[in-house]
């Protein structure tokens, strides 16, 4: 077998993960948008954050499993219908779960190296490092609204874009 039975099966969940991320976050910034009147923030995030998962999880499949001819298996999904109290708590849910996805995408790196899957292992090496730069911005989302405050979310939102914002596709 030219990729594992484990490295295949934490790829499979990997690849699920991505889709519920996407999905959580799409929820996440609609209600940024909407609710708490975040328009910037809400498409920054959405564009570069909660579409990232989904191509994620396109090259994670294409490079990790389709190359050696294992197809894709897509598992189930939870709904998200989630409310939040204020943009602190969805900027730092939105933190948590980007850093806990990291330690999963780092947990999967293990297993591909601890299952001899090498050539696997290169290909993931190049995915987490660009992954990483997510991790960054979140990071410093977090840490701008904590000097914001919640008292001042319209000011946060209207200096995201050309103050704090690193990713690409402003």
């Amino acid at each position: 077998m030219i990729v594992s039975k484990n490295t295949q099966d934490a790829l499979m969940e990997i690849i699920k993960m991505c889709f519920t991320e996407n999905r959580v976050l799409d929820r996440l910034v609609s209600v940024l948008g909407v609710k708490f009147a975040c328009n910037n923030s809400a498409k920054l995030i959405h564009h570069n954050i909660a579409h990232y998962f989904p191509a994620l999880s396109d090259n994670i499949g294409q490079l990790c499993l389709e190359r050696y001819n294992i197809s894709v298996e897509y598992g189930e999904t939870p709904s998200a219908s989630e409310d939040y109290s204020s943009v602190t708590e969805i900027i730092s849910i939105l933190e948590k779960r980007i850093i806990d996805f990291q330690t999963m995408f780092m947990g999967l790196c293990k297993i591909t190296f601890d299952n001899n899957d090498f050539h696997v292992f290169a290909d993931l090496q190049d995915l987490l490092e660009n992954y990483n730069k997510i991790v960054e911005q979140v990071i410093l989302l977090k840490d701008k609204i904590g000097v914001y405050g919640e008292n001042n979310v319209a000011s946060y939102d209207a200096h995201i874009q050309d103050c704090f914002w690193i990713l690409g596709d402003k």
